[in-house]
This record gives C-alpha cells, sequence and structure tokens, in this order.
C-alpha cells in the first residue's frame, strides 16, 4: 500500500532519521523511519519544520505508523517559499 498527499513537517528528522509529518487535510500522523534512496533521506533531512511537502509514502515492514518515503516534492517551505 502506497500513498500520495501533502504533509505538513512537524518533527525534523532525528539522529535515527526519522522524520514526523502530518497528512492533509486529515490531521493523521506518519513517522517516516526509511527511505528509497539516498536522495529521498538528503531531501526530508533538509525539511525545517513547517515545510509542506507531497510524499508517496509506503509501509516500512509490519511495525505500526512507520512509513519509507518513497518520493518527495517540495511544495513550499515554512517561509511560504518554493524550493
Amino acid at each position: 500500500m502506497s500513498q500520495s498527499n501533502a504533509y505538513t513537517v512537524i518533527s525534523a528528522q532525528n539522529d535515527h532519521e526519522c522524520t514526523t509529518v502530518r497528512a492533509h487535510p486529515r490531521n493523521e500522523t506518519f513517522h517516516i523511519v526509511d527511505y528509497a534512496d539516498e536522495d529521498a533521506r538528503e531531501r526530508v533531512a533538509d525539511l525545517p519544520v513547517g515545510s509542506v511537502v507531497r510524499m508517496e509514502l509506503s509501509r516500512a515492514g509490519r511495525r505500526s505508523n512507520v512509513w519509507c518515503a518513497e518520493s518527495v516534492t517540495t511544495a513550499r517551505t515554512d517561509g511560504g517559499e518554493s524550493r
């Protein structure tokens, strides 16, 4: 299962490479713990809290509410600027 939507970064990537995002408009929270490739990991690592991104997410194993970022496209940053 994968889903592509707009998400707001609510917790920047930590030392364990986990980032927390909230989906629009449902306000569901997703913990991103895996990345399709190094480019996706770096794109997410560069996002400040408040950024809005389009991502395709897929389940990361069988654990509850952990996800893999398959693709990442910045929609706007916390300053409202396009990147």
